[in-house]
């Protein structure tokens, strides 16, 4: 039957609802990642680290498991707050590489089809829409991070007893604190890479750039100029001080591990001027028209 033959309808089944519609991009976003091997291959390798980690509490707290091994008391049993950061910048390295593989295609490619413009010609707005594709990344990510440490938080508490819980559930906070920060920061920096460049792989090399290259062009200000505040553009360190702070380490740690170059507040300050920027980034150029020039 030819198509201007047919009888067209309006559509009279169930709408979605309007505080929910960001959810359907989220929703396509995952099918759509996830529909590529490689990166659902290295989503399951992230939680390696998870099971080594529950098989580590579990042996420190299990007599019968050691026996079994033969590690006996060999095995060093200190699980606190030092351990918990270890476990959680380990995992935020990984799920670096899952977001710098996966983030920056979620908008390159609408933006490269001009597909941008139809989604804001729907009842959506662009605080939906970015709202939407950063679901998919904070959706991966908390599942690589917090989730799987406040797992394993709970299960050294409950096989430590003897109120460990209570005396310790501070760093069920320096957890979850933490991981929000360092999740909003990685996904407001892939979106504003993805908006400005239109090319998957570019965007991809140009978020590296920004944790790899800037920080050594920092060293060089600071050999150059014989300061420290040329640390404040090694973004990574700079959420590194953050936490460090956030699970109450030492002073003497914090400075054997190099964590006192600058203040806290400066910390701060370095990352929340990232992430204004990449605001600033995006409401340039998130816009439901486009101005195409010769």
């Amino acid at each position: 039957m030819a198509v201007y033959k047919r009888t067209y309808k309006a559509y009279h089944g169930q709408l979605t609802p309007a505080w929910s519609r960001f959810t359907v991009l989220t929703r396509y976003g995952l099918s759509t990642l996830f529909n590529s091997r490689p990166f659902t291959a290295y989503t399951v390798l992230c939680f390696l680290p998870f099971l080594i980690g529950l098989a580590y509490i579990y042996i420190v707290h299990s007599a019968a498991a050691q026996a079994v091994l033969g590690v006996g008391k060999t095995i060093p049993g200190t699980v606190n707050n030092v351990w918990f950061l270890s476990f959680l910048g380990f995992e935020a390295g990984m799920g670096f590489i899952l977001a710098a593989w996966g983030g920056p295609g979620m908008i390159t490619k609408d933006f490269a089809n001009h597909s941008v413009q139809l989604y804001l010609s729907r009842p959506i707005s662009r605080t939906e829409y970015l709202l939407g594709k950063v679901s998919v990344l904070a959706a991966l990510l908390s599942c690589t991070t917090w989730i799987p440490a406040l797992v394993l938080f709970f299960v050294k508490a409950e096989l430590q007893g003897n109120g460990w819980l209570w005396e310790n559930l501070w760093i069920a906070g320096a957890i979850l604190v933490g991981c929000l920060i360092w999740i909003a920061m990685i996904s407001l920096v892939s979106m504003a890479v993805a908006v400005w460049v239109k090319w998957r792989i570019a965007a991809t090399a140009l978020m590296l750039g920004i944790f790899f290259l800037l920080p050594a062009l920092g060293a060089v200000l600071d050999a150059i100029l014989r300061t420290q505040w040329g640390s404040l553009i090694n973004f990574t360190h700079m959420i590194t001080i953050v936490w460090a702070h956030l699970f109450r380490l030492k002073a003497l740690e914090r400075h054997a591990a190099g964590f006192d170059v600058v203040p806290l507040w400066a910390a701060w300050a370095s990352l929340l001027s990232l992430c204004t920027a990449c605001f600033w980034l995006l409401d340039r150029k998130l816009r439901a028209r486009e101005v195409e020039r010769a």
